[in-house]
């Protein structure tokens, strides 16, 4: 007997979503490999970042550890305030397994998509800008607070220093020459280059082209016109000066030499690729188990419901009755009224004509 569709509807609604889950497994994991650096494993902040570059649009999601959030928000603002701009490498976290991680993925993906070393610290700036722009004032107690990068991104939220502090600590993970510019009441970076066009200042006989990190569609070397008559500080960045959370002192691999400011190419740095196989052997061999089982359901499935053609089967016309090896007898219905047999498919009974029931 056939199986009732109902029940084969169910076997592929179940296999389809067996399926889906098992593909969506490792996208909704944890991003990069950071959470080794969290005490609690199982707590994150998600945050979603999007933005434009080169007529491309990118949306990612960023799981950051919470632990990881908490040991950057427990530097007390006393200490963060006490700092000039001359100790602001305090605050670049280029030891920080999680920036590496990001640093490393936004170089891939603008190495994916050709881009020239100019193009990707623009790509990179389009990331920063995407970032809300908010004082400190108006998005925490504190009149003044720079935020460590990890909190800006949590926080997804940030003043010019938050922006630049971030910025910043990208391109130096990425091997690129920065610094800070300093235009009255305001932070800006400044990305080392050669013959590139716009605004740059001269620092150490080397030319430093103008980032703003707040605004929304400035490219690198365009500066704000509010700032084109005004005098601009240049503050060099010492990274052996940054705060290192405990939760990384026992862990971080530290670099046996500072990041040196050098031109703006794309430097050897190691790209950061999810490759399913090398990384999740388990999970990519669970998915080929869960795909293997899943057709071979399908497949018996579907023989198993496939209905059993009438063999030799015709209609004849003039009676509508099936002739073949499967065809029932012409004198199957009696009518309850007088007991005539009838023909199959009679509703009426030939004798007394009442309808059969």
């Amino acid at each position: 007997m056939r199986k009732p569709l109902l029940s084969h509807k169910i076997t592929i609604i179940l296999i389809v979503f067996t399926l889906a889950f098992t593909f969506s497994l490792p996208i909704i994991r944890p991003f990069g490999t950071v959470a080794a650096q969290s005490s609690n494993q199982n707590q994150y902040c998600n945050t979603t970042f999007a933005w434009d570059y080169g007529g491309n649009h990118w949306k990612w999601n960023l799981s950051i550890p919470t632990a990881l959030y908490n040991a950057y928000v427990s530097v007390p603002d006393s200490e963060r305030i006490s700092l000039g701009l001359t100790d602001f490498g305090f605050f670049t976290s280029t030891q920080d397994n999680y920036m590496q991680t990001l640093a490393g993925k936004l170089n891939e993906t603008a190495t994916q998509n050709g881009y020239s070393s100019y193009d990707e610290g623009n790509f990179i700036l389009a990331f920063v800008q995407s970032i809300p722009y908010k004082t400190d004032n108006a998005s925490t107690c504190y009149q003044d607070y720079p935020r460590f990068p990890v909190e800006t991104l949590v926080d997804n939220v940030g003043d010019c220093k938050s922006h630049s502090i971030l910025y910043t600590t990208i391109m130096l993970i990425l091997g690129y020459g920065t610094v800070f510019l300093n235009p009255p009441n305001h932070l800006a970076v400044g990305i080392l280059g050669n013959n590139l066009q716009g605004s740059y200042y001269v620092y150490n006989n080397q030319n430093y082209y103008y980032c703003e990190t707040t605004g929304s569609g400035f490219t690198i070397g365009e500066l704000p016109k509010e700032f084109t008559t005004q005098s601009v500080g240049v503050y060099s960045i010492n990274v052996n000066e940054q705060y290192v959370p405990n939760l990384q002192a026992a862990s971080a691999n530290k670099p046996n030499s500072t990041i040196s400011p050098c031109a703006p190419t794309i430097q050897p740095v190691l790209p950061i690729s999810i490759n399913l196989i090398a990384q999740e052997p388990i999970l990519f061999t669970s998915i080929i188990v869960a795909i293997a089982i899943s057709i071979f359901v399908t497949v018996k499935t579907a023989s198993k419901s496939k209905p059993t053609p009438l063999l030799n089967q015709t209609v004849s016309p003039e009676t509508g009755s099936l002739k073949g090896d499967n065809a029932k007898s012409e004198n199957s219905k009696f009518c309850i009224y007088c007991g005539s047999s009838n023909k199959s498919f009679a509703l009426y009974c030939e004798k007394c004509g009442k309808k059969i029931v």
